[in-house]
């Protein structure tokens, strides 16, 4: 059998595997799994071996094992084919959004806690956190009228306070962002 017959009837039936999937899905995958076996051959060409594409199939396993890894994966979040460019895509999308959101999120947390720490040396009477409703609950931010002092929790604090915690924020979102570069 030729080797384009071979890889037509193993793209063949890994689509009948895959149509538990979304037709577009599945053809993402065929896409990929064809450009996998075409770059295999032109790299066993173009190290001067015989292409063989029943050899570069074996490597990707049944086809029906392989559609159900990316069944599974795509339908139950299960960890996917290892090696595959498709799902590499994505992870990495996915991680380069969460950096960014989480680098966002983070750094203007710590931003927000220095401008309370700031405001309340320049206005204490307006900035702060107080006891309200007898204790069962808090307010916290800035206040055109002030509560009663003997119902501020922090007072002075408030300044180092939201110093250590912008400190923290900004040390754990570095730790995380630090973890998430790693991932793409």
């Amino acid at each position: 059998m030729e080797q384009r017959d071979l890889i037509y009837k193993y793209l063949k039936e890994l689509e009948r595997y895959l149509a538990r999937l979304e037709k577009a899905q599945a053809q993402e995958v065929l896409k990929e799994i064809e450009s996998h076996i075409f770059d295999a051959l032109e790299q066993q060409q173009s190290s001067d071996q015989v292409e063989d594409a029943s050899t570069i199939l074996r490597g990707f396993g049944e086809p029906r094992q392989l559609a159900f890894a990316y069944v599974a994966h795509i339908t139950d979040g299960a960890p996917p084919p290892a090696g595959f460019k498709a799902i590499q895509k994505v992870k990495q999308g996915v991680t380069a959004t969460l950096f960014y959101a989480m680098a966002v999120f983070g750094f203007s947390i710590a931003v927000a806690l220095i401008f309370v720490a700031g405001a309340e040396v320049f206005m204490p009477d307006s900035v702060g956190v107080w006891s309200a409703g007898n204790g069962n609950s808090m307010a916290i931010g800035f206040l055109a009228k002030p509560y009663p002092a003997e119902q501020e929790l922090l007072g002075a604090w408030l300044t180092p306070v939201a110093v250590v915690a912008a400190l923290l924020v900004s040390l754990l979102t570095r730790q995380v962002l630090r973890q998430l570069k790693h991932q793409r």
